[in-house]
């Protein structure tokens, strides 16, 4: 059990975080600072520092925190299926549905263009399926969906990298219209899912 001096660090950097994230929510992301945080829960820089080395590992964590809930979501759903195409579509609905459930951090973090979020969130250059969990599942159910063919890396990682930038699109849009009737939703979905991206994922010419 935690001793009450460990509670009161903890609690101390969720007040620290949460003052981060509202800024971020007004601000953006770029607005942080540990000045600013100090000023909203209305302590010193100096203590800020003691729990966190700098602005940029608060980011991190924030983001961290953020993501946790739609990787466990992607795990957990990639594990559910056996067959490749299977796997991905029960993917791609699992993000947009865990998506639709944080909405406010989910339009915050994606809509963020700032270096020190960027460094977590872009997903397009050359490479970046070896560093972005998402991307290499994605990756994984491409290539398991082709077994038997030697397929070019670099054409599985762009249709990797436009699937869930499609993705992306789509969990913004439904966001922003978040008072589309629940069926229409659903259809808009599950054609997505199982019909749009198993064509980009089949890598047909």
């Amino acid at each position: 059990m935690p001793t009450r001096r460990e509670r009161d660090a903890l609690q101390m950097k969720d007040d620290i975080l949460a003052a981060a994230s509202q800024i971020a929510e007004q601000e953006g992301f770029e607005a942080i600072s540990v000045r600013k945080i100090a000023q909203k829960i209305d302590y010193t820089p100096s203590l800020i520092y003691h729990y966190f080395a700098s602005k940029e590992e608060i980011i991190s964590v924030l983001l961290q925190r953020g993501y946790q809930k739609l990787t466990i979501a992607l795990g957990t759903s990639m594990h559910a299926a056996k067959e490749p195409i299977a796997m991905l579509t029960g993917m791609t609905r699992t993000f947009l549905m865990t998506a639709l459930t944080i909405p406010k951090e989910f339009v915050i973090v994606h809509l963020d263009s700032s270096a020190e979020v960027l460094e977590h969130t872009s997903y397009l250059s050359k490479g970046d399926m070896e560093k972005r969990l998402p991307l290499q599942f994605i990756g994984k159910c491409i290539n398991a969906m082709h077994e038997g063919r030697v397929l070019d890396q670099d054409l599985v990682e762009l249709t990797a990298q436009s699937i869930a930038a499609a993705t992306l699109g789509l969990a913004l849009k439904l966001i922003t219209e978040k008072d589309l009737p629940l069926k229409q939703r659903e259809t808009v979905i599950t054609y997505f899912s199982d019909i749009v991206v198993a064509r980009m994922a089949r890598m047909e010419e």
